[in-house]
């Protein structure tokens, strides 16, 4: 056999097996879409008795609401309506968080009506009509207002409680301060600080992350970590041009410092999850990560710090926060410093050891303790 008629033996085997891997993936996509297709039954599980009824005076529904002339929609579930009333408000921005409740066990909903609003512009909020300008700080508190009095009112309660994590909280302590009539007390759940007040999480982060690395023998992780901050001669930490929102994730993932402790990739534990759940239709789930792009890009993240800044630390209602000891997300030594800044009828940290970002997931036990702790002898 030639030289050239090898070659083209050579290129056809080549042809066959890349033909054969396209065939491969494409079928495992269709796979993978077809059964996404079937778990997207966008049903919320009623709570059941041990006979398999649904427990009397509980609720479980997906609802919407015209909220100032969007439509907003939620998840409202509780094992007994005339439990305290709680609005959970997402982190991200943009990624509301109840699918969660499929995978990882949260009691809340035994001792609080919770409401899992979604906002404008994010999950079932989403529409492709709006611009990241249309979600501002200011709209965002207009509309937390309105749903708080549905909720007030359709419950039957003279004030509820305020919940928010993460990206959510810059709002969720803005609501506290300006509103306190609506609000019993307000739990901030990896609550964020102003940057421009408090300083980076990087800078925040660096060196417990460092000590992390260091002590798992993970070379590789401080050197991508290294790659993305620039150290000054006095030891000052400052995120560098390389450093990014995603870069920064993927070295907390690799410390255990973003959701979880134990996550390690959010395609595999956020992504994959979300795509399987049941309390979606195939569509929102397309729109969950449709409305996460619009508002990561919203006016609402790019003004909050400012705003922050130049609120002042005054409160009227007792202010929790609550964060896990290895969550450099949102810093918890920040979050600790703010803390101190602010003067309220009632404040205090809890701090839950070996939790990081998600301690509402993690020890649930825990964050429900705390909660019915400092609600305790309330009139809801």
């Amino acid at each position: 056999m030639c030289k050239e008629q090898k070659n083209k033996r050579i290129v056809k085997v080549i042809k066959i097996v890349l033909w054969t891997l396209v065939a491969a993936i494409l079928v495992s996509m269709a796979g993978l879409t077809a059964y996404w297709g079937i778990m997207s039954t966008g049903k919320i599980k009623p709570f059941l008795d041990e006979n398999g009824q649904v427990i009397s005076g509980s609720i479980a529904e997906k609802t919407y609401l015209d909220v100032n002339g969007c439509r907003n929609g939620m998840i409202i579930r509780g094992k007994d309506i005339r439990n305290p009333v709680l609005l959970f408000i997402s982190g991200g921005p943009g990624v509301p968080q109840y699918f969660l409740n499929e995978y990882y066990d949260n009691k809340i909903e035994e001792y609080f009506t919770v409401c899992w609003w979604d906002y404008k512009g994010e999950g079932l909020s989403f529409s492709s009509s709006y611009t990241p300008e249309d979600i501002t700080l200011s709209g965002l508190k207009d509309d937390a207002i309105s749903v708080t009095e549905y909720l007030k009112e359709r419950f039957g309660k003279e004030k509820i409680y305020l919940m928010a994590h993460s990206g959510g909280s810059p709002l969720g302590i803005v609501l506290a301060k300006e509103n306190p009539e609506d609000y019993y007390a307000y739990f901030g759940m990896g609550q964020m600080v102003s940057e421009e007040v408090y300083g980076t999480r990087e800078a925040a982060g660096y060196d417990f992350l460092k000590q992390i690395f260091l002590a798992a023998g993970n070379d590789q992780a401080l050197k991508e970590m290294n790659r993305l901050v620039d150290i000054r001669e006095d030891g000052t930490v400052v995120p560098n041009e390389k450093c990014s929102g995603s870069r920064w994730e993927n070295i907390l993932l690799k410390a255990g410092c973003a959701t979880t402790r134990e996550m390690r990739s959010d395609a595999f534990e956020i992504f994959f999850p979300n795509m399987a759940c049941h309390c979606y239709t195939f569509i929102e789930k397309i729109n969950y990560w449709r409305g996460k792009s619009l508002c990561q890009r919203s006016s609402y993240a790019n003004e909050y710090d400012g705003y922050l800044a130049a609120m002042g630390n005054d409160f009227d209602i007792p202010i929790y926060f609550i964060s896990g000891e290895y969550d450099y997300t949102c810093p918890v030594t920040l979050a600790g410093q703010y803390l101190n800044a602010i003067t309220a009828p009632v404040k205090e940290m809890f701090i839950l050891e070996n939790t990081a970002h998600s301690p509402y997931i993690e020890n649930n036990d825990e964050f429900i303790d705390i909660l019915l702790k400092c609600s305790e002898g309330d009139d809801s």
